[in-house]
């Protein structure tokens, strides 16, 4: 769940505080994956809550994950009650009305952070689109966009960058990028 406010930091640690909840990871940062903050807190035996700041997507999210599934359920209805993250509509609509390089960019990375788990046709349409904008900063965030979703489906597309893209700096992160796929990171 992406937040809207990316720098939400005290009220995320205020809900997990207010949730009784214990820390079992506060990491530092991880330059290479661009996350400069990552917390974890066991909710109960099984389920887990994290949170993270990304500065390459410029976004802060937290992720619920493990069981049984009522309770994962349960704190995603309070952090949408109190924190109110980005809906997948919402990040979706934001890729389709920006203007801009800029924007859109960011919109694209917001929408690879926060696409749902399981391939989504929805997100994968407007990636895929980026990978053939003319401008570099808008395949770039395309290209980032797969690392965050991780969905086999744009292995093909990451490829044929590595080899064709005539930016030396995409065509080297795509390599990077697919490394991570050849290692079995894909979602």
């Amino acid at each position: 769940m992406i937040l809207k406010d990316w720098a939400t930091e005290e009220r995320v640690m205020q809900l997990a505080a207010g949730l009784d909840l214990e820390v079992v990871k506060d990491s530092s940062p991880d330059v290479e994956l661009g996350i400069v903050r990552h917390v974890t807190w066991r909710v109960v035996e099984g389920l887990i809550l994290e949170y993270a700041v990304d500065s390459r997507s410029r976004t802060s999210f937290l992720a619920v994950g493990g069981s049984p599934a009522e309770g994962v359920r349960e704190i995603e209805r309070s952090i949408e009650k109190n924190l109110e993250p980005w809906t997948l509509r919402e990040l979706l609509s934001a890729v389709d009305r920006v203007s801009g390089a800029g924007d859109l960019t960011q919109a694209l990375l917001r929408a690879g952070v926060g696409s749902p788990h399981d391939f989504d046709k929805r997100f994968f349409k407007r990636i895929k689109a980026a990978f053939g904008h003319p401008d570099p900063r808008v395949r770039y965030a395309g290209l980032w966009a797969t690392a965050y979703s991780r969905w086999s489906e744009f292995r093909d597309l990451i490829a044929e960058m590595a080899e064709s893209d005539d930016v030396d700096d995409l065509r080297r992160d795509a390599r990077v990028i697919l490394r991570y796929y050849a290692e079995g990171r894909e979602g």
